[in-house]
């Protein structure tokens, strides 16, 4: 029975390819893996599935085509259902749950629930979806992005909405004008979440979670002007991204670094508080980002810079033995003292498709950027599952016959179809 202290790190949109600094977790004792893969694009689904063990599309934590839906009505629910995962269990056993999040999606209201929550920054959070937030209460009375779209353009609308959204973020820009500068933008709540950790009584045996942001977007100063106005109408009337848009994204690596100096501050503050020896420590992400390398942001594709994410674990006794490629649903697996090994013959991600607008409105925008697609890893195949269609979309490893095979000889029913 374990009884020694977990600690779970997620540096939020941390791309494998830009954490080489936690390497320096290397001589603390931590164990890297390579190959390791987010179960979705997104903090939600992903966070759902490292607590629960589970992919998104059996945990149902997720984005809907059925846009009105309340997710974090729904993530309350499902989360509540399945105990939330390894919060619910590890209570069971006795342990402090604490949760320290820069993102409030991870929070208890979206179903995480522990003893103790330190939400960090809210109001500098809500300036990076502030503008889904406005999409979000269109589309819940149509139900279709492409189709708002579509007639915001028609009726030359599209300037009316650009205009309400800079109105509804500069208000929001006004009462923390520390974050108008460049270098503010990497500042994302990391200080505040060491500080606490430096702080915070923690009563063992515990659990404590803490997601750091300095990785997140926006990566430009000042949050909102009329360049970046510019290149979201543009954007969203095309789905077409400016070659400037993809100068500005990558200052990312700038971002990366930050969160990497404070996950590793983070460490350090934890060790020298003496919770160490008995303490398991995993360190990673819960999705990437794309820097032009395929699009922008992250939520919408199943690329390697929005999947492959780092992962250390510093064991508090003997280290797992990787056989074949992890996701981010082996969390719990690391977590129980039972397993000697982790990692699968194959690996799972999925996108539920409604983030990105289409690149030609009008053109069957729901059956092309609508779709539940699922990519499958393995040493010898990868390859993208369009499961709304039914085809093997991509293939990157391997080829589309032995994809297929695969689908069929496993009778994969992937996205509700019997392959």
């Amino acid at each position: 029975m374990r009884k020694y202290n977990v600690v779970l790190i997620v540096l939020d949109t941390l791309r494998a390819d830009h954490a080489q600094g936690l390497d320096k977790l290397l001589d603390l004792g931590f164990v890297k893996y390579e190959d390791v893969y987010a179960t979705a694009p997104w903090t939600l689904p992903s966070h759902a599935s490292m607590f629960t063990g589970m992919y998104p599309s059996e945990h149902g934590i997720h984005e809907t085509r059925e846009y009105q839906l309340d997710v974090a009505k729904i993530a309350r629910l499902r989360m509540a259902k399945l105990n939330g995962g390894i919060l619910g269990q590890l209570k069971e056993e006795g342990y402090n749950t604490y949760l320290i999040s820069a993102n409030p999606i991870v929070s208890s209201n979206f179903g995480f629930n522990a003893d103790y929550e330190y939400i960090i920054d809210p109001i500098y959070t809500l300036l990076i979806t502030s503008i889904d937030i406005i999409l979000d209460k269109i589309y819940a009375e149509s139900g279709s992005r492409a189709k708002v779209l579509s007639k915001l353009i028609e009726e030359r609308r599209l300037d009316m909405l650009l205009h309400g959204i800079k109105i509804f973020v500069e208000r929001r820009i006004r009462v923390i004008p520390k974050y108008l500068s460049e270098k503010a933008t990497r500042n994302k709540g990391g200080g505040k979440i060491v500080g606490l950790l430096g702080r915070l009584k923690l009563e063992t045996p515990f659990f404590l979670f803490v997601n750091i942001m300095e990785a997140h977007d926006p990566y430009n100063k000042p949050l909102v002007d009329r360049r970046r106005l510019k290149y979201i109408g543009k954007w969203l009337a095309t789905g077409l991204i400016d070659p400037e848009a993809v100068r500005l994204w990558r200052n990312y690596p700038a971002h990366a670094e930050e969160a990497v100096k404070r996950a590793l501050e983070a460490v350090e503050t934890l060790k020298a508080r003496g919770y160490w020896d008995d303490t398991l420590i995993i360190a990673t992400s819960d999705h990437g980002e794309l820097l032009g390398d395929g699009g922008l942001y992250h939520i919408y594709s199943l690329l390697d810079g929005n999947l492959r994410v780092p992962l250390y674990v510093k064991y508090p006794g003997k280290p797992k033995k990787q056989r074949g490629p992890i996701t981010l649903a082996d969390v719990p697996r690391l977590i129980d003292p039972s397993a000697e090994e982790v990692g699968r013959p194959l690996v799972m991600a999925e996108t539920f498709g409604i983030s990105s607008p289409p690149k030609a409105l009008g053109i069957e925008p729901e059956e092309r950027f609508f779709h539940h697609k699922i990519r499958v890893i393995g040493r010898k195949l990868d390859f993208i599952y369009d499961a709304t269609a039914g085809v093997v979309e991509r293939v990157f490893r391997g080829d589309k016959e032995d994809a297929a095979r695969l689908l069929e000889d496993a009778g994969a029913k992937l996205g509700g179809r019997s392959i």
